[in-house]
């Protein structure tokens, strides 16, 4: 018993449910150790708190006016009770938008969540250019979701997700490219409406949002038939309120482009599009 009262002297710094600052929970803060980190996971702490304290359920604590994530936990025993939980933390960078495409590009309200942003590797990108683009790796607590191809735009930058996992520390981690800026347009989008009767085409003029991404970024061969991607292309995505078709050509602020084929994509249409 005087073993399991020792265990919680340590429990004197304040933290905060980041999402909700008026629950507060005491925990151990472990002194940073350089000879167990490298530089990119400087960030990257350990905390300990009592059995009966319990974590924010969307796993976001506020220690000192710095953000973290948090883990899964680790609990310690003694005599065969439970005496210590220990969690990994990650520093957060900032508050991330999370979104699909369709949703942002119908003006749609993203879902919002702390985030940490990791370097991960350069990526070779000998189809377009001799420059290297990063990838980064984005933490987020276990309990948020970021699917394939769905975006994450955190610090005014915008990311797309190639594929996200939970780690053996329980923060979900999310495979992300950086876009290319500009990743979103408002051009214009005339539609025409047939009329059989007068042989005639009545054109109403308009503009739609519009995603763009390097072809590399996003692309499918639906089958031996399919357009072939070229040195240049790009994958625009426009909303189903649109009907884009082979042939249509978009004016965007690097000039025009002609759309060789449209596919139904994620609840949008995706255009394989070729500067004219």
């Amino acid at each position: 018993m005087k073993l399991y009262n020792a265990a919680r002297m340590g429990d004197t710094l304040l933290a905060a449910d980041t999402y909700n600052p008026a629950t507060t929970l005491y925990v151990g803060y472990d002194p940073l150790s350089y000879s167990k980190i490298d530089g990119v996971a400087v960030k990257k702490r350990m905390v300990s708190a009592a059995p009966s304290v319990s974590m924010p359920l969307r796993g976001v604590l506020t220690i000192d006016g710095q953000t973290y994530l948090v883990g899964h936990g680790a609990p310690d025993y003694w005599k065969g009770s439970e005496i210590r939980v220990n969690y990994v933390i990650q520093g957060a960078d900032g508050l991330a938008n999370l979104s699909s495409i369709a949703s942002i590009l119908a003006d749609g309200v993203p879902d919002t969540a702390y985030a940490a942003l990791v370097f991960s590797k350069y990526i070779p990108d000998t189809n377009d250019t001799s420059k290297l683009p990063p990838q980064y790796q984005i933490f987020l607590a276990g309990s948020e979701e970021t699917p394939a191809d769905s975006l994450v735009e955190l610090n005014s930058k915008w990311y797309l997700i190639k594929q996200s996992y939970i780690s053996t520390s329980g923060l979900r981690i999310a495979l992300a490219n950086e876009l290319d800026t500009p990743v979103f347009e408002t051009i214009p989008f005339g539609s025409g409406t047939y009329d059989p009767y007068t042989d005639s085409v009545t054109t109403t003029n308009a503009t739609t949002k519009i995603m763009r991404v390097k072809w590399s970024e996003h692309f499918v061969y639906l089958s031996k038939a399919s357009k072939t991607f070229e040195r240049g292309d790009i994958q625009v995505f426009i909303s189903k309120t649109k009907t884009p078709k082979p042939s249509d050509t978009l004016t965007l602020s690097d000039g025009t482009w002609r759309i060789l084929s449209v596919q139904d994509d994620m609840g949008v249409w995706s255009c394989h599009a070729r500067r004219v």
